[in-house]
């Protein structure tokens, strides 16, 4: 399994490259080298097979998924806000044939349609990394249980509140938390395990489950 380094030398350098290659430039954050590291010990666990992800962008977090575990498959929802974003599933398919979908919209349209049209799907993974304001990161936490099980393993990106972007998603996830509908089990901060989230930070993930 690749280390922090090795994914950012290798993975994330080799994705910015492709685009470029292609004249599309990331224009939005990517997931950090510390958090596609620990996302990759989750799913080297051969119990997980379908992840769900909330946040496609230029493909790291889908890529880290799949290129870890080869009996894993991923399906995206994401704006496709931007160009690169074709580019990156072009190249995602290209590189794990048949075992990425990208479901385009807003997720908050997107996801509630998918369960209605999949009633016999459940992730095992769900990774949420969409919309960073409020309405958008609760409306991603309470549509993707429908997707889930008690045994889902729950991620959710950018609970930063000291930063404008991670406001949303950290009203949101502790509002889920406080109504029951999540059972926050870890907290990681820049890759390390912490107690609670606080300032200073670059990143900072939650794990839970969703509770039934």
């Amino acid at each position: 399994m690749l280390n922090q380094e090795e994914i950012k030398n290798k993975i994330i350098r080799k994705i910015k490259v492709c685009l470029a290659l292609r004249g599309k430039i990331v224009i939005e954050g990517c997931t950090s080298s510390e958090e596609l590291a620990y996302l990759a010990g989750l799913v080297s666990n051969g119990n997980i097979k379908l992840v769900g992800e909330v946040g496609f962008n230029a493909g790291f977090s889908s890529y880290i998924f799949l290129d870890t575990n080869p009996d894993i498959k991923v399906v995206s929802f994401d704006l496709v806000k931007y160009s690169y974003v074709k580019s990156a599933k072009k190249m995602i398919d290209k590189k794990f044939p048949g075992r990425h979908i990208l479901i385009y919209g807003d997720s908050k349209q997107t996801l509630p349609k998918f369960a209605e049209e999949n009633p016999d799907i459940h992730f095992d993974l769900v990774f949420i990394d969409g919309g960073h304001d409020y309405k958008t990161a609760k409306s991603d936490i309470i549509n993707l249980r429908r997707l889930s099980t008690k045994d889902t393993i729950v991620i959710i990106d950018d609970l930063t509140p000291w930063l404008n972007w991670g406001k949303g998603p950290t009203k949101a996830w502790s509002e889920a938390i406080q109504e029951g509908l999540i059972v926050q089990e870890k907290l990681y901060k820049d890759g390390r395990p912490v107690s609670s989230i606080e300032p200073p930070g670059k990143r900072s993930w939650a794990l839970g489950h969703y509770t039934f």
